[in-house]
């Protein structure tokens, strides 16, 4: 894996000026598209457009992963994690393992998203690319492969986030360099911070303790800190707080992309005049969010979400291997070399296949119908391009309403 400093940058004015031109004519190649492909619609909202501001800088971007990351699932997964594995041991590898395929993952991410620096993540680049308690640690460990998969999608629900930046690549200044140097930085302490946390459970619970326990933090805040254990109560809610700060503000971005392409109802494009926020797309993500917030059960929550998320990971890695043959000549800060990107790829399959081999639900299935009628919106709606009467109205109506505007690629650096 190699990272490359741009030496034009540091030769010569003319060769900045150069290496300028190119990254403008790159984004330009990606822009030019999607405003031709916009253009072939039966557009129902005026033609006024803005470009979100790029006012994310480096520590930004540090603190928008290290927040979407750290929420909820530190304090909820490890149970999960430990469940699958059975052994104190093979939890921590577990532990260990997902921060490396999330900062594996996050790297094939950041090559991608220097070459396409569009917000919008997967979405955007398919399309262009195509102590003594830990003396017998491993005791018990489970054998069954296909089942440490289950343990997978615990851990890696807890390093959730890390492509997040990805989604705002436009709001973010100096995305080339900026982009990978926040996600090496920020996944790096949260491998480090996980660890020790999970070494710390350990230390003060055995594995029956930790496995009765809903939330694995309260169990341990009760042991340490006694009566205090309120206080650890409220930090946990403020660290779930700013991790679904970092996920409205990123989840929204993900929408609006979608709408530029085509892919949902143009309104979802638009954002708001003065603050130049995507409030459709906000809003759309907020309805969704509570509907998958109906089932009772986090393990099937964890389960549903990371067998579609895998999905697209696996399809987004393929994306990297494309575009490193389409887009030979781009210029690259960081390249992951093929094989890294190859062992993604089957990781992705493993954690879509393995689970349902394993341990069958009606979570899979679920997702599955969901993915196949969402083939039927496409070929109805974009395919096909059918126009629902009475749209133009309805999507004048909430654009005034909300004082909103259509959103386009912002393709300065």
């Amino acid at each position: 894996m190699s990272i490359q400093t741009n030496r034009a940058e540091t030769s010569s004015p003319n060769a900045h000026t150069d290496v300028i031109c190119n990254q403008e004519q790159q984004l330009n190649s990606i822009s030019r598209p999607i405003e031709e492909m916009n253009s072939d619609r039966n557009e129902t909202l005026p033609n006024e457009k803005k470009t979100l501001k790029r006012h994310l800088g480096l520590f930004s971007g540090i603190s928008f992963i290290l927040g979407m990351i750290i929420g909820s699932g530190i304090f909820i997964s490890p149970k999960g994690v430990l469940k699958e594995t059975e052994s104190i041991g093979l939890c921590l590898v577990i532990w260990a393992l997902c921060g490396l395929i999330s900062i594996l993952g996050a790297l094939c991410y950041a090559e991608i998203g220097t070459v396409i620096p569009l917000s919008g993540s997967s979405l955007a680049y398919m399309r262009e690319g195509y102590t003594e308690t830990l003396k017998s640690g491993f005791d018990g460990t489970a054998n069954n492969p296909l089942r440490i998969s289950l343990a997978f999608y615990s851990g890696l629900w807890a390093y959730g986030g890390w492509a997040s930046l990805n989604s705002v690549t436009e709001e973010l200044k100096n995305p080339k360099r900026n982009l990978w140097l926040s996600i090496v930085v920020a996944l790096s302490s949260v491998i480090v911070l996980y660890l020790f946390t999970n070494i710390s459970y350990f230390t003060v619970m055995n594995t029956a303790e930790l496995l009765s326990a809903d939330a694995v933090a309260m169990t341990w805040g009760e042991t340490v800190l006694g009566p205090a254990v309120r206080a650890l109560t409220i930090l946990v809610s403020f660290s779930a707080l700013g991790s679904a700060n970092a996920t409205i503000y990123a989840s929204g971005r993900y929408f609006m992309v979608g709408a530029r392409y085509g892919y949902l109802p143009e309104i979802f494009s638009c954002i708001q005049k003065q603050r130049l926020t995507p409030l459709p797309s906000i809003v759309l993500m907020t309805i969704l969010s509570i509907i998958y917030c109906i089932p009772s059960n986090i393990g099937n929550l964890i389960g549903f979400v990371s067998f579609v998320s895998w999905m697209f990971f696996g399809l987004t890695f393929l994306a990297t291997i494309f575009c490193k043959f389409t887009k030979a000549n781009a210029d690259r800060v960081i390249k992951v070399p093929i094989p890294v990107i190859i062992f993604m790829i089957l990781v992705s399959i493993y954690l879509v296949i393995a689970p349902v081999i394993s341990s069958p639900n009606i979570g899979y299935l679920v997702a599955i119908i969901i993915l196949l009628v969402g083939l039927v919106f496409y070929y109805l709606f974009v395919f096909r391009k059918i126009q629902l009467k009475g749209m133009k109205k309805i999507n004048i109506f909430i654009l005034e309403l909300f004082n909103l505007t259509m959103s386009t690629v912002n393709t300065e650096e």
